[in-house]
């Protein structure tokens, strides 16, 4: 508790518009927080469209965030020397001063910051407000994407990171900064076992014949949409009702990657097999509606969809790499193959498909490492524990 008794104020730093997997893990994690000890303040861009989440309705949010041509980069264009680079610095000036006075004003007892650009952004106005500072980080990241950046900034900024996988608490590993491995949660009962909903499936173009794969993300090249493609045409000949269900949407930077996708299964000759719902809010509902859930991505962070899948008790196939192996169990929970493999992946489908009462038993594994190792409230009381060891220090 604060001095005073009351609850300690956190400060979490988020800029996204669009809601993606860490706005959605954040909100998980707040309304978990013990009132009694921690209260949440978020700091957000003025245009953030996911606040419409229920969450976000009973607790305190500020607009800190304009639409500066900083934030607008892609991470992979903001200068790897960003502390020592005159550009950059004047970019980042407005956004930092903007994100300290909103720390000023809710009188901020800790900082959490959820995406890159606030690691350095926010970090920076920590560190200005000598107040605690958590770097939640959800990203493995080449140095291409910024990955000297981050370590130059962590260095300096000193921040205790909270990593979602032991594969992203790899890239900390020769810094001298602190990092506790704490893997992503989900509402398990949000997304539990039953049977398809035949208004739904009706509506998404399935019927109760066919044999229904899912893929759930950003439509983007490291997701592995492509090689999902490639691994349906390889495995549709032998299995006449074989669909694929593909749930998500580009982002702004990536339009004409939807088309390069569509183009693709035109040229496999696989359109018909291929249904495109774009964003949806009712994933819960969707994973219902299908028999094999499969992440084919490149150095996954974590892989969220994948336990979302499992506590749906769905068998799930995922890549060998990144943090998917800290969550399938190979051959107990699901199967993994290599990134980039269409055969593989192919081959990976097809003995699912061959063989339901194992993918059965897949799914109820599955469904049980869910519940037991990934529910968000176990999360959050391991979050909570990192603020209780910064705040008492």
């Amino acid at each position: 508790m604060a001095a005073t008794g009351s609850p300690y104020q956190i400060a979490y730093v988020d800029h996204a518009v669009d809601i993606g997997g860490a706005e959605k893990s954040l909100a998980e994690l707040v309304k978990r927080l013990d009132p009694d000890e921690f209260s949440p303040v978020l700091l957000h861009s003025k245009n953030a469209k996911w606040l419409a989440e229920e969450t976000w309705q009973t607790i305190t949010t500020l607009p800190v965030f304009g639409p500066t041509q900083f934030l607008q980069r892609k991470r992979q264009d903001i200068d790897s020397h960003l502390l020592r680079n005159v550009t950059d610095m004047l970019a980042s000036a407005g956004p930092v001063f903007s994100v300290w006075r909103g720390l000023m004003r809710v009188g901020a007892d800790l900082v959490h910051t959820n995406s890159l650009k606030c690691h350095l952004l926010g970090g920076l106005a920590a560190r200005l407000t000598r107040r605690p500072l958590v770097w939640h980080v959800r990203d493995i990241l080449t140095k291409q994407e910024g990955s000297d950046l981050l370590n130059r900034a962590a260095t300096t900024l000193k921040p205790r990171i909270i990593a979602i996988s032991s594969a992203v608490a790899q890239q900390f590993a020769s810094l001298p900064v602190p990092v506790t491995v704490i893997r992503n949660g989900v509402p398990v009962n949000k997304f539990s076992p039953g049977p398809p909903d035949p208004q739904l499936q009706a509506e998404i173009g399935l019927t109760p014949q066919d044999e229904v794969l899912c893929i759930v993300g950003r439509l983007t090249p490291w997701k592995g949409h492509m090689t999902l493609l490639e691994a349906l045409a390889r495995a549709a000949p032998r299995h006449p009702h074989l669909k694929l269900m593909i749930v998500g949407e580009v982002a702004f930077w990536e339009n004409s990657y939807e088309r390069e996708l569509k183009d693709r299964a035109d040229e496999l000759g696989i359109a018909d097999r291929v249904i495109w719902t774009g964003f949806r809010e009712d994933v819960p509902g969707l994973l219902r509606l299908c028999d094999i859930f499969v992440l084919p991505s490149v150095d996954e962070p974590f892989g969220r969809v994948l336990v979302e899948a499992m506590a749906t008790g769905k068998p799930v196939i995922g890549t060998n790499s990144g943090g998917v192996p800290e969550i399938i169990v190979e051959g107990q929970t699901g199967l993994m193959v290599p990134a980039q493999d269409p055969a593989a992946l192919a081959e990976a489908i097809e003995q699912m498909l061959s063989d339901p009462l194992q993918a059965e038993q897949m799914g109820q594994a599955g469904l049980q490492r869910a519940r037991k190792l990934f529910d968000a409230n176990r999360v959050a009381e391991q979050v909570q524990q990192v603020y209780r060891e910064l705040l008492r220090a």
